[in-house]
């Protein structure tokens, strides 16, 4: 190979070095500006949705229920408030995150998250979340309410994820507060 032919090449090796390096940096800049903290959205969500201040996520793991899953949950810092962040999946268009808020046991609030469902707003329209507001989580069979005629599959994964929250109130919350009070009454016994 001759000199021309291999500093050509040189070059053409450097120009693209250079055009990747600066394209990598480019791309790192725009990721850092628009990287949004999925857990700081659900903190900043939580407060917009129930207008209680949240600073301390409770469970940052979630858990896992059948179809749904429950994947943060916090109480607000004046433990009024008990916040969910939610996934159903069985969707027509896959997964559906819902926003359920529990005050004293019962469901006091459902916001829609992200999903790719296209019937959703057939299930406002119908009045469907209507079946859980105010339902007491101890009680309430998320799975059986009837589905919205023509979003089945979107009633299902907002069922599915109302379930995983009821559930997780359930094991972890309510089962959770009742052995504190009965830790207490013990105390109280021996004293």
């Amino acid at each position: 190979m001759d000199k021309a032919k291999f500093r050509s090449l040189g070059k053409s090796v450097l120009v693209l070095a250079v055009i990747a390096l600066c394209s990598g940096l480019l791309l790192g800049l725009v990721y850092r500006l628009t990287y949004v903290d999925p857990l700081l959205a659900t903190y900043e969500r939580f407060a917009a949705d129930t207008g209680a201040a949240f600073s301390a996520m409770t469970d940052e793991e979630g858990a896992s229920y059948g179809n749904g899953r429950v994947v943060y949950y916090a109480v607000s810092d004046d433990g009024s408030v008990h916040a969910f962040l939610a996934e159903g999946s069985g969707g027509f268009g896959g997964t559906v995150q819902l926003y359920v808020y529990v005050r004293g046991g019962a469901i006091e609030k459902i916001a829609v998250g992200d999903h790719s469902e296209t019937y959703m707003d057939r299930l406002e329209a119908a009045g469907f979340y209507d079946n859980f507001i105010g339902a007491d989580l101890a009680s309430l069979d998320a799975l059986g309410v009837d589905a919205v005629t023509g979003a089945t599959r979107s009633s299902t994964a907002v069922r599915n994820a109302v379930n995983a929250v009821a559930k997780y109130y359930g094991e972890r919350v309510a089962q959770s507060a009742a052995q504190r009070s009965s830790a207490g009454g013990e105390c109280h016994e021996s004293a």
